[in-house]
């Protein structure tokens, strides 16, 4: 029951908005069908002591139509009802969270009913709580082009000559709208062409840059942002452009929505990624920062959790940037915030990764040599930091039977992808190579050097080279 769709729905909802659903059943104006409410009633003790895995048909048959047997059909109509009605409920929340919306749907029902007289006082009560609005954002700006458009047709119905008919207003709001929208899928675009197949140009994208070249847009910071996360997807090697956007975003973001600024930081820290990637390490500091005031600011936390590849993201980054106290303070801190299914798998191995990277190998062997995960990945990972370890130890028999065991385990997972199969068995092979190999011989060491490097596909490989380098 617990997958059925109403359930979803409801299990979306705060308590506030629990509560306010049932007064939404119980008012006739929405639901005149008594049965949602006795439903809803059933239903809500089993979210707020999440026992949802308890609950049945049977259950609801019994409650609900003591006497009346449902039969499959009627279940199913009932439950459709009964979703419409909670996505009722989303739609008129949505509604008035935004009362600018709500305000302008009035300016248009006076205009449409001929209530002129009455739109002034509307109109600029609407105007200062627009103003009010602290996010700049596209529908900002489209809001304000609607309310303009009302004004204007308010204007044209008094057919007065003289009268400023405040076109200028109405397309500044709508040209703003359309440039921060516009940027903000080109950029997505721009962005998702390295991964998949996206061909074909984009329409007046040259326009609008050289357009935004030629304005002040410090008025207008998210459409700046934009424009500049653009130039930076155009042209990757021009630094200053990623400077300028981290600037708006440590400096600005309190007049962004949350979904602007998570977008803002997921395109900074996705430019960062790309750079150290061609080999411009000076960006791990760079992302590392966006991670800090990410955390600060709860970016990565919607509804209060932190993704596991986050999770892992940061204490990587942290890491590399040798912040181990940072990095142990984070992980305790923040493993509350990991989803239940996955915490223990997030925080033991990230643990053991803090663990390895600080130099504790027998605490690295205590968290992982009796752990069974169950993502693949951790699996992969994990696997790979227990080689290092007993590699850091000088222990050949240990890491001789894990270099076996893991062969079996990339032989057998059929979840493993044939590129990562040969990613991680270069990583065992190079790494048995590095164990083995007389470091006197000055020879050998560069015919391995030149064999790594020539070798595209190799999990871990700065570990590899770095080890090597330390042989040398």
């Amino acid at each position: 029951m617990e997958n059925v769709k109403f359930f979803k729905l409801l299990q979306s909802l705060n308590t506030y908005e629990r509560k306010r659903f049932h007064k939404y059943l119980c008012s006739p104006l929405h639901n005149e069908n008594k049965t949602y409410i006795a439903l809803y009633d059933i239903l809500l003790p089993y979210l707020e002591e999440r026992r949802s895995h308890e609950l049945s048909r049977t259950i609801i048959q019994k409650k609900l139509f003591p006497k009346k047997q449902l039969s499959n059909l009627d279940f199913a109509r009932l439950f459709t009802n009964f979703s419409r009605r909670i996505e009722g409920f989303l739609a008129l929340e949505k509604y008035y969270a935004d009362p600018v919306r709500e305000y302008a749907d009035i300016l248009e029902s006076l205009n449409e009913r001929h209530l002129g007289k009455f739109f002034p006082d509307m109109f600029q009560y609407v105007k200062q709580l627009q103003d009010k609005t602290p996010h700049r954002s596209g529908e900002f700006y489209l809001n304000t082009f609607r309310i303009e458009v009302l004004h204007h047709d308010y204007l044209e119905a008094r057919q007065e000559r003289s009268t400023n008919k405040n076109l200028l207003e109405t397309l500044a709001a709508l040209d703003t709208y359309y440039l921060i929208t516009k940027l903000r899928f080109c950029a997505a675009m721009l962005h998702y062409q390295a991964f998949l197949s996206l061909t074909g140009e984009v329409a007046l994208l040259n326009e609008i840059l050289n357009y935004c070249a030629h304005q002040p847009l410090e008025k207008e910071p998210l459409l700046k942002a934009y424009y500049l996360i653009v130039l930076s997807l155009i042209e990757p090697n021009t630094e200053i452009h990623f400077q300028q956007l981290k600037d708006i975003i440590f400096e600005n973001t309190s007049h962004f929505k949350i979904d602007a600024e998570r977008d803002l930081f997921a395109f900074a820290i996705n430019y960062c990624i790309n750079r150290i990637n061609s080999g411009h390490t000076h960006y791990q500091r760079e992302i590392f920062e966006l991670y800090q005031q990410a955390l600060q600011k709860k970016i990565l936390l919607p509804h209060g959790e932190l993704s596991p590849w986050d999770f892992k993201n940061i204490t990587t980054i942290a890491l590399r940037n040798k912040a181990y106290p940072w990095t142990e303070k984070f992980i305790e801190e923040y493993k509350v915030a990991l989803p239940k299914a996955e915490r223990i798998n997030a925080y033991t191995f990230n643990r053991a990764r803090y663990y390895f990277a600080t130099q504790q190998y027998d605490k690295v062997l205590q968290l992982l040599q009796n752990v069974e995960y169950s993502d693949i990945f951790y699996l992969l990972d994990s696997k790979t930091t227990l080689m290092k370890t007993y590699y850091e130890l000088g222990e050949y028999q240990p890491l001789l039977s894990l270099k076996e065991s893991f062969r079996i385990l990339l032989r057998r997972k059929k979840l493993i992808s044939e590129q990562n199969k040969i990613n991680y068995e270069n990583f065992a092979r190079f790494t048995m190579k590095l164990f083995r190999i007389d470091v006197k011989d000055k020879a050998a060491l560069q015919r391995l050097k030149a064999d790594i490097n020539n070798t595209g596909n190799v999990a871990d490989k700065s570990w590899i080279l770095e080890k090597l380098n330390e042989l040398q």
